[in-house]
């Protein structure tokens, strides 16, 4: 059994080294077909990963990711979901409601629109623009699986198919973005409209496949009542696309055997600080009432704690004890890199950034802080502030 399971992995990864030395997509599916009556979505990111292991930069993967799809597409062996997903108000039921909407919005509205549009007719820009507005409402949809379902993937080992979405979703991003200004501006170019609108289209659609038929999977394996709870409860945070606010959804957790110690006990415990003494209560409540967001780094690059009296960057339960590194986008990771190399060599105790982030129509300031005791290295300690209106500040106010 052992041995089949490694000629199998063996001769996926020699089609995706095929792929990857430019070879002919439609020679690489014969390939597949002649190995192959259906494959297993582990196997394919497990081959992905040892493609990651022995080199491949991560942000090329990118793009061999949409080609591995269209070579796999309708091979990739259905195993069975948790019934629980088809419940109304679980997260994955919420997900793909979003999705059977974002694909009615493109195929049975943007699309036949742009087409009407292309032929001449001139009814068609102020649908096209409306349409195309609220497609860019996929943002939510997509921030909700890079801040609460990606972590999951990552606190399992499963690190490559996160990385390679991330960068995909962001891409989409992007062309949902130049396609919104393009339709805005005074002398609207239609061919240049129609290129972008279907590449925008043709990745949204790719990007639901790999949801359903790739990640969803994967999650079902891994992931616990527990993780899908924190999902959850993160969810309304960060915001829901083109669909109402769902129904309520508990998981199934049993709880958990009591400790040595209660929890009323352990509230009042006091901790001594050189300036004072606060119980855990009441250190607790003063870290939530914070006018900013804080992320506590530990000393290893694992988020340990985020707490603070304001969302400004959605966090969730699922990104404790993974790497900061998984918290951002691929492109991102080396510049954060620095930052946490010149903490731990002593080069540098703060690095400082203002700026208008995309979706969120405020001025925030950023502060990466390295925590030092008697010379040791114990963490980052990230702050964020929205200072929008701090900013508009000219008298004073007494």
């Amino acid at each position: 059994m052992k041995e089949l399971a490694k000629q199998r992995q063996e001769a996926i990864l020699k089609i995706l080294n095929f792929i990857q030395d430019g070879g002919e997509l439609e020679e690489a599916k014969k390939m597949f077909q002649a190995a192959f009556d259906q494959v297993d979505v582990a196997e394919i990111t497990a081959a992905e990963r040892e493609l990651i292991a022995q080199g491949l930069d991560p942000r090329k993967i990118q793009y061999l990711c949409n080609v591995h799809a269209d070579v796999f597409k309708g091979n990739i062996k259905e195993n069975k979901e948790s019934p629980e997903f088809e419940t109304p108000g679980h997260p994955v039921h919420t997900f793909k409601l979003e999705n059977i909407v974002i694909k009615s919005l493109i195929n049975d509205a943007l699309l036949p629109d742009l087409a009407k549009w292309e032929d001449g007719s001139s009814d068609a820009l102020p649908k096209l623009k409306r349409e195309l507005k609220d497609l860019a409402k996929i943002h939510y949809h997509y921030a909700r699986k890079e801040t609460s379902m990606f972590p999951i993937m990552t606190k399992y080992g499963i690190t490559a198919p996160p990385k390679v979405m991330w960068g995909v979703d962001d891409k989409i991003r992007k062309l949902i973005g130049q396609a919104n200004m393009l339709v805005n501006q005074k002398n609207v170019d239609p061919s240049e409209v129609a290129s972008v609108i279907k590449s925008a289209a043709h990745e949204v659609l790719e990007m639901i496949f790999k949801e359903e038929k790739i990640m969803l999977p994967m999650l079902d394996e891994v992931a616990s009542e527990e993780d899908w709870g924190n999902v959850k409860n993160e969810e309304e945070q960060i915001g829901y696309t083109l669909i109402q606010k769902p129904m309520n959804w508990k998981p199934k957790i049993k709880p958990k055997a009591a400790g040595p110690i209660s929890l009323d006990k352990l509230r009042s415990l006091a901790l001594n600080f050189a300036e004072g003494s606060l119980n855990l209560e009441q250190l607790s409540a003063i870290l939530d009432l914070l006018p900013f967001a804080i992320t506590f780094v530990d000393e290893h690059d694992q988020v340990a704690y985020f707490g603070g009296g304001v969302s400004i960057f959605p966090h969730s339960k699922n990104a404790i004890g993974n790497s900061v590194y998984s918290c951002h986008l691929p492109e991102s990771v080396p510049r954060v890199k620095k930052i946490f190399d010149d903490f731990h060599q002593g080069k540098k105790d703060k690095y400082e950034f203002w700026f208008e982030p995309r979706h969120m129509g405020r001025y925030l300031y950023l502060q990466y802080l390295a925590v030092r005791k008697d010379g040791k290295y114990l963490g980052c300690l990230e702050v964020a502030q929205d200072v929008t209106e701090i900013r508009s500040w000219t008298k004073e106010k007494r």
